[in-house]
């Protein structure tokens, strides 16, 4: 009798614990906005200075009404996105500078299963988050910041 009940509350909990997940990140098919491409760039500064991170850039974003284009899901890093001379823009640091400790950024338990060319966007759609994936990003040359990367916040 206590292994049935113990086989029930063990299997309540699992389906509750798949449920929750299940929803906290589910991807949209379709996006709230239009774009024209997506594409990123590393950067690095200089030994003194010791970070070094990826410039993501999402041109042409133009979000539907009562949508806020919010952050990036990128290579196991996260980062706000910004509204910046008709794109979005984040600069996604993956090593803060010598002086803030150089520690690594990327997100241990990143949320999302996607390949090195996918990223995912979230976003406020009237008051709710959500998300979507944007495949086949281009790469572009890299970039070498000698006095370190211009602040972006």
């Amino acid at each position: 009798m206590k292994i049935s009940k113990f086989r029930l509350l063990c299997s309540t909990l699992i389906i509750f614990m798949t449920i929750g997940c299940s929803n906290a990140y589910k991807l949209q098919k379709s996006a709230p906005f239009q774009y024209s491409r997506a594409y990123f760039q590393y950067w690095t500064s200089a030994i003194k200075i010791g970070s070094s991170g990826i410039n993501f850039h999402i041109a042409n974003l133009t979000p539907d009404n009562n949508v806020v284009v919010d952050s990036v899901f990128f290579r196991n890093l996260k980062g706000r996105l910004i509204p910046e001379k008709g794109k979005y823009v984040s600069q996604l640091v993956k090593r803060k500078p010598i002086s803030e400790g150089h520690t690594l950024m990327t997100i241990a338990e990143f949320p999302f299963k996607i390949t090195n060319r996918e990223c995912v966007v979230s976003y406020r759609e009237n008051g709710e988050t959500k998300y979507f994936k944007i495949s086949n990003l281009v790469e572009n040359e890299g970039v070498y910041y000698e006095n370190g990367p211009p602040n972006k916040q």
